[in-house]
């Protein structure tokens, strides 16, 4: 972990840092969301009962795959503080622990899974006609999670050190592998077997497996940021303050879905269209916000070095031109979504009460988009500040405090448009809020007082 290895965050010119470091995390975010797009479409292909059996792992899924991008997190931070200190072997160490507690949880995780695999999908509604299904699909990727979490805590390991290009590029190229063997297994073209949902199942564990491998070797063998020696070493200590983050940075990122199946479940009251309406409100809502997601990955690591060199002034302006280039991004995006609102609506409905939801999530959400990049920021930043209770405290409060009773007041008085409503002004107060009390807290938070 050499100095010309990484990014130089702590001298470097802000923007032009934050920007070189953003750009190919968009890149890989398109990469990850890409891997169930992809699968759907092939398995949309074979019929709907398949279709309808992948789409119940989606939650289970979602919530295993936010607990390895929580060790990330945790992950990322403590290694991006080491080297702001210049304790470039604390670094590595802490690199390979990362890794193997990674793993640790992982296997684990995959063996209750597949202990638990029926029962828990019948909770969630799967009937006779899916749980078979399910099984042939989730079997295998339990089985694979472990290869699942080395990437997404690789990828980590080098965005602390500033480098985002090559997480980005691995993860596109196991993409690419994931897209092209879905087809040749799921339908069994030239010499492979028809495989149906389980070769969907397959061919993600073999892209994980590529990209588990590739980030192995970029980290041991090209970048040296870690050894093997370093994995076998006593690993307790660095467990412990990687989950010190990683727990609360799970947490909140598991708020979010949570509240979403609230939301969805009050839409229901309106019927199909209201669901529908905010069902894909919400899917371009993740793409109006792959901006910020980007930058947030970014702002992680940069200002997770400037704490461990205690640089505050420099943390502050950061976040400062951060917070601005985000409010003003998305205003520009709330005002492109009001101009093509009914455009996108007939893309994707042309059942006229559908398209008229569709229209008024458009109308009414995106115009809080700003607002709740400020939230989105400032929950990373106290992450990398090492207070991520505060981050989660922050997203509970938004959530469930205003989103949650804002949106119900709002259905009783205005039916579904009240709900979308309830949740732009649910936005614009959370923002507004977390936007006053950083600025009253960032300056004493923002200073190392004591050894991470």
């Amino acid at each position: 972990m050499s100095g010309h290895r990484h990014k130089d965050l702590l001298n470097a010119p802000i923007v032009p840092t934050l920007t070189s470091m953003t750009i190919p995390t968009i890149f890989g975010i398109v990469a990850i969301l890409m891997f169930n797009l992809v699968d759907t479409y092939f398995i949309g292909l074979i019929g709907a009962r398949e279709l309808a059996a992948v789409s119940f792992t989606f939650p289970v899924s979602n919530v295993l795959m936010n607990i390895s991008m929580g060790i990330g997190i945790g992950t990322a931070i403590h290694i991006a503080s080491r080297i702001g200190r210049g304790d470039l072997t604390e670094a590595r160490r802490t690199a390979a622990h990362a890794l193997t507690l990674a793993v640790t949880i992982a296997i684990p995780i995959g063996i209750i899974g597949n202990l638990t695999l029926d029962p828990l999908f019948q909770l969630l509604g799967a009937n006779h006609q899916t749980i078979d299904l399910i099984r042939d699909y989730m079997t295998l990727w339990y089985g694979g999670f472990f290869l699942l979490v080395i990437p997404m805590v690789g990828n980590s390991v080098l965005r602390a050190t500033g480098d985002t290009r090559t997480p980005s590029i691995i993860m596109a190229i196991a993409g690419l592998v994931n897209g092209i063997l879905d087809p040749l297994l799921i339908f069994g073209i030239g010499p492979f077997p028809e495989l149906g949902i389980r070769g969907a199942a397959i061919a993600t564990v073999v892209s994980w497996c590529f990209a588990a491998a590739a980030l192995l070797i970029v980290l041991v063998r090209q970048r040296k940021l870690m050894t093997f020696a370093d994995i076998l070493g006593p690993k307790g200590e660095h467990w412990m303050s990687i989950l010190r983050v990683a727990i609360p940075a799970t947490t909140t990122n598991l708020m979010t879905p949570l509240a979403a199946a609230v939301l969805t479940a009050m839409a229901a009251r309106y019927g199909h269209h209201a669901v529908a309406g905010f069902g894909v409100g919400t899917r371009i809502e993740a793409l109006a916000l792959v901006m910020i997601i980007a930058m947030s990955s970014a702002l992680t690591p940069f200002v997770g070095q400037n704490f461990g060199a205690n640089n505050s002034q420099r943390i502050r302006e950061a976040i400062r031109k951060a917070l601005t280039f985000a409010f003003v991004w998305e205003l520009g995006i709330a005002a492109l979504l009001y101009l093509a609102g009914d455009w996108v609506a007939s893309v994707f409905s042309e059942e006229q009460d559908t398209h008229q939801a569709i229209v008024w999530y458009l109308l009414l959400v995106p115009v809080s988009y700003g607002f709740q990049s400020l939230v989105i920021l400032s929950c990373s930043s106290l992450n990398a500040l090492q207070r991520p209770l505060f981050g989660t405290l922050i997203s509970v409060l938004r959530l469930f405090a205003l989103t949650i009773p804002l949106a119900w007041l709002g259905a009783w008085w205005f039916d579904y448009r009240g709900l979308f409503a309830g949740i732009a002004l649910a936005n614009i107060l959370a923002g507004i809020g977390t936007l006053v009390w950083l600025s009253y807290r960032l300056p004493k938070l923002s200073q190392r007082k004591t050894s991470i």
